[in-house]
């Protein structure tokens, strides 16, 4: 059965270059010659090399037949139509093809100088990359950790130990030694205040509104392309060039009415506090004196938030004896009597202790 032909490479086509790695004649036509013309040695697909712009040679009336076979045997290019090699004439039945080079893109100072040095590099590169990317064999041996690697999992084992060690805790004795409380409110006034907002987002309360036009976002627009020749190597001793294009963007402000206005708003201005060091005298909110309380003008005053916290003092138990705390809430923290005696986690590292975790010895 007939097989269809390959396609052709979009763009025009030029000659790869190699060295002869015998007799270091350079710059040999990677699809013209197989051969040095010098001495005779096979032709490297592998340290085939893209050229500099003042040696490039167009190739002409040449067919694109596919990219080479490598021979299995002297490892020597063949076009992709040989049924046997041209160096040593073994069968070319199952030959794969030779290794393509990456695609080289235009920079701002032209192409990247490419040797066949570079080319033998990539290729070691790709094989690297390979054998890292390939599944372990089930039965391989296990490696013996290096130095550094046996000092770096010391070191992470050491800093986890650390951080382990600062929320560690245990249980412990632990005597009740004080109490603490506080409340606070916060109070607000009513205050005629200067605000600015975008015009969808002026408050329907505002007065005095005043707007100008600002920049509020930008957008992106279209403003060209930016485009570069690609070179792809065709595996045949030749390579193609194209164009590739991308489209450019700039930044296009997008302008908005921006408010001036004023506006009534509660404002906190002073918070009222009381506390003891002590179960008693029993907590009690702070006494709180409101200037036109219940109503709505500018200058009257409101309660705010309401904050309360209760502290319970402790002291361990033992030569150490840290003196310790914790807050809890205020029906727990009547119920626990000074100078009574609770099991608690205790930070072994930390001053902490877990109230949650009380507990009668």
């Amino acid at each position: 059965m007939p097989v269809d032909p390959p396609s052709p490479p979009a763009g025009q086509r030029f000659q790869m270059l190699w060295d002869c790695p015998r007799c270091d004649t350079p710059k040999l036509l990677g699809l013209s010659h197989r051969n040095c013309p010098n001495c005779g040695a096979p032709q490297d697909p592998t340290t085939r090399y893209f050229p500099a712009e003042a040696d490039k040679i167009a190739v002409e009336d040449h067919p694109f037949v596919g990219a080479d076979k490598q021979c299995s045997g002297c490892e020597a290019p063949n076009a992709a139509t040989a049924a046997f090699c041209v160096g040593c004439g073994a069968s070319l039945e199952g030959a794969g093809p030779v290794v393509r080079r990456a695609s080289q893109t235009e920079g701002e100072a032209g192409f990247a100088a490419d040797s066949a040095k570079s080319a033998l590099a990539e290729q070691r590169a790709a094989k690297q990359a390979a054998r890292a990317e390939a599944p372990a064999p089930r039965n391989a041996f296990p490696r013996i950790p290096t130095v550094a690697a046996v000092f770096g999992l010391a070191i992470c084992a050491g800093v986890a130990a650390m951080f382990a060690g600062m929320f560690w805790k245990q249980d412990a004795g632990v005597v009740v030694s004080g109490h603490s409380w506080s409340r606070s409110i916060a109070v607000e006034q009513l205050q005629t205040v200067t605000e600015s907002a975008w015009r969808d987002a002026v408050p329907t309360d505002a007065r005095g509104v005043s707007c100008m036009q600002e920049e509020r976002s930008t957008k992106q627009v279209a403003d060209g392309q930016d485009c570069q020749t690609v070179r792809h190597d065709n595996a045949d001793g030749t390579f193609s060039e194209d164009e590739k294009c991308t489209t450019k963007y700039r930044d296009e402000p997008v302008y908005d009415q921006k408010c001036g206005y004023t506006v009534d708003r509660w404002r906190q201005t002073r918070v009222e506090k009381s506390g003891a060091e002590s179960l008693e005298p029993a907590p009690v909110w702070p006494s709180v004196l409101l200037s036109g309380a219940g109503t709505s003008t500018v200058g009257s005053e409101r309660e705010g938030a309401r904050t309360e916290k209760y502290t319970v003092k402790f002291k361990e138990e033992g030569d150490a004896g840290r003196l310790l705390g914790c807050d809890v809430p205020e029906a727990q923290w009547q119920t626990l009597a000074e100078g009574t005696r609770w099991i608690a986690p205790v930070g072994v590292v930390s001053d902490s202790i877990d109230c949650t975790g009380l507990k009668a010895p």
